[in-house]
């Protein structure tokens, strides 16, 4: 189990936010020469506990989330039931992996004499199983391997092609023939590693230094007002809205008349259309000309929604975005017959999903905005961008958040969406992070957050260039996720006759 360990600490270690992702090329080689050892089922778990010890690593913010600021915000569960939901969380995100190292321990001596057909296939089975972990409802993609790319800005463009999931191939296969040479080879091994890392961190530098350099257009420029609210979770669902609307207001009247201006997520926390607060909004938003984006929940037609809308000096918009995928257990309760016992850990109240890509059009301006973990899921994304958006925007709040390495991880997921879509991304989080990333990856402009700017709120001058293009990621989506899994399929038949 040391290299099953081994492996996961150094997989953790790579992803963003926590220590540098090029350990991702060399950080599973432990793990594919321990599943080596042992029988079937022991192989099994050796995977299983592989991807649970390095999922709970790299997400051990979420721990404080579950064990100290909910319970003391909301009150609705003790911080011991944080603690259990915060581990049996690792089971569900790492239950998946089971079946990669069932079917590894099965076929992958088959291939044992070839150095490219071994890490074909494993490469091949890790991804899928990878992005097994992503469908239904209980779906999520974080710390997938393709995050450790955020840093590699030149291999990263590869996913707009592939997808995340290219990437996630790439590492797997990398790390397996690193691992064959090891285990296989007496003489060269070590030139042989040696030679393939310079080469991927040298191709990754020799595309960097080709991507465009970001240029300003005054022609086709757009400009968006960014409201970084700071506003701690206890303001927010403790105290009277009135608090958290004298900071907005003092907000819109700082920022310049006529202004784009767009909000963080569920900056109220009740529909507020027909308010005294949603008429003091509209009041101000006719003063000064003002369109705001703003989040609230709304019920719609006998459905409950986490989404955004437009606010102007005509008054709401009709149309809306809803959140395409509510947090599990937060925000709904996947499939309640198996899970009926955990519905007292939502946060606010249980929404609908969002089923409509809706794009705003605000003056010549068509803009595709999402809430919170909606980033975290390629086909929200490229919905929107197939609909027809210009810009992606991501309205979040994560102040639920007490270590960097949460924001750092969640703004993560814009950086991949924007280089697969080819599209500027712009987040707007209560307490951060805020920032703008453009169509390559690079964060070009970023508000300080409320632990390095202790303010009630910062105002971000957002600027960036529309784009109507369309990526071949965009437009086929996980195309090689099926190529994979004909690959898979037919060497797991020709195995069967080897």
């Amino acid at each position: 189990m040391i290299g099953v360990l081994s492996s996961a600490l150094l997989t953790a270690l790579s992803m963003p936010g926590m220590f540098w992702g090029g350990l991702i090329w060399v950080a599973l080689i432990p793990l594919l020469l321990d599943l080596q050892k042992g029988g079937l089922w022991k192989g099994t778990l050796k995977a299983f506990f592989f991807a649970y010890a390095y999922l709970m690593i790299c997400h051990y913010w979420v721990l404080p989330v579950l064990s100290i600021n909910v319970p003391e915000v909301l009150s609705s569960f003790p911080p011991f039931v944080g603690v259990l939901s915060f581990f049996l969380m690792g089971v569900l995100m790492a239950f998946s992996f089971l079946g990669f190292g069932f079917l590894y321990k099965l076929y992958a001596h088959k291939f044992s004499e070839s150095l490219v057909l071994s890490s074909l296939f494993t490469a091949s089975l890790f991804t899928l199983f990878d992005w097994l972990r992503s469908l239904g409802q209980l779906g999520f993609t974080g710390g997938s391997l393709a995050d450790a790319f955020t840093n590699q800005k030149g291999l990263l463009q590869l996913s707009s092609f592939g997808g995340p999931y290219l990437l996630v191939f790439l590492v797997v296969f990398v790390n397996a023939m690193l691992a064959y040479a090891i285990k296989h080879w007496r003489k060269y091994k070590a030139l042989f590693i040696f030679t393939t890392l310079s080469m991927i961190f040298a191709l990754n530098m020799l595309i960097e230094n080709f991507l465009p350099v970001p240029l300003d257009n005054p022609l086709y420029d757009k400009n968006i007002a960014a409201i970084q609210t700071n506003i701690p979770q206890s303001l927010k669902y403790n105290e009277s809205p009135q608090e958290v609307y004298k900071i907005i207001e003092k907000t819109l009247e700082k920022v310049p008349e006529g202004s784009f201006v767009v909000l963080p997520e569920a900056s109220f926390l009740y529909d507020i259309r027909k308010s005294f607060i949603g008429s003091k909004l509209h009041e101000l938003s006719k003063e000064r000309n003002l369109t705001l984006l703003i989040g609230f929940p709304t019920a719609e037609d006998g459905e409950k929604y986490n989404q955004l809308r437009l606010l102007g000096p005509d008054g709401f918009s009709e149309e809306f975005y809803a959140k395409m995928k509510p947090t599990p257990f937060a925000e709904f309760l996947p499939y309640p017959k198996l899970f009926g016992l955990f519905k007292f850990m939502r946060f606010l109240d249980f929404f609908s999903p969002g089923e409509t890509p809706t794009v705003f059009e605000v003056g010549d301006q068509r803009i595709g905005a999402q809430i919170c973990f909606d980033s975290y899921y390629t086909e929200v994304t490229r919905d929107l961008v197939n609909a027809g958006s210009y810009v992606i925007l991501i309205s979040t709040n994560d102040g639920w958040f007490s270590f960097r390495t949460g924001l750092v991880q969640h703004l993560s997921k814009a950086v991949l969406r924007a280089v697969e879509n080819r599209r500027y991304v712009i987040q707007v989080s209560n307490t951060g992070i805020s920032a703008v990333v453009d169509p390559y990856g690079r964060v070009l402009k970023r508000l300080p957050t409320a632990s390095e700017w202790q303010a009630d709120y910062v105002i971000g001058d957002f600027h960036y260039l529309p784009r109507a293009d369309r990526s071949f990621y965009t437009e086929h989506g996980d195309w090689f996720v099926y190529v994979l899994i004909a690959i898979a399929f037919l060497m797991i038949v020709g195995g069967l006759f080897l």
